[in-house]
């Protein structure tokens, strides 16, 4: 079983993640994570029109290739495996994959990613530029290219980490993983 959890930037996934792996595990299941932040290739952002810098964030920031293989190799020995982050759709998930989207107001992503990104020492400033330049353009273009939320087996409102909700459950998830996430969600 293999769950791709998927959303804006600041929108829980690693926290969802993380939260969905511990239920599992305690009800007796082989889970393993894939942070699609692993697969980030060093590119120089500096000096870049906005279009540009949102186009190269797009198209190469992430190593969707090397995701893939390592998805590939860490699928064989788990019982279900998460993979988590942005624009996962733009990698070869397997068929059986299943996704998740979940959800948050711009206004809400905007706060979470300012607070993250202050904490590791960027200045507000610069944290403002790169969700106004790179972030919520590459996930408008993502959107429009691969429609991730008409295509999610399970759609959460994330707008509050307190009470997070299912909006959308299709039945493709197999019972022990849709318990999985009732458990995690009901943990908030």
């Amino acid at each position: 079983m293999i769950l791709a959890i998927d959303g804006l930037d600041g929108s829980g996934k690693s926290r969802f993640a993380g939260r969905l792996a511990e239920v599992l595990t305690a009800r007796g299941q082989t889970a393993t994570i894939l942070h699609v932040d692993d697969f980030r290739r060093p590119l120089d952002f500096s000096r870049l029109e906005p279009a540009a810098e949102a186009a190269l964030y797009y198209d190469r920031y992430y190593d969707f290739a090397a995701l893939e293989a390592a998805l590939a190799e860490r699928a064989r020995g788990a019982a279900v495996t998460l993979v988590e982050g942005v624009m996962l759709l733009r990698a070869r998930l397997p068929a059986e994959a299943c996704l998740a989207v979940l959800e948050v107001s711009p206004a809400e992503a905007r706060r979470r990613i300012q607070e993250r990104d202050q904490a590791k020492g960027r200045s507000a400033e610069e944290v403002s530029r790169r969700i106004e330049q790179r972030y919520f353009p590459a996930q408008a273009r993502y959107r429009r290219e691969h429609d991730p939320l008409g295509r999610a087996d399970l759609v959460v409102d994330n707008d509050d980490w307190r009470r997070p909700r299912v909006v959308r459950r299709a039945g493709r998830l197999p019972p022990p993983v849709s318990e999985a996430v009732d458990a995690a969600l009901g943990a908030g």
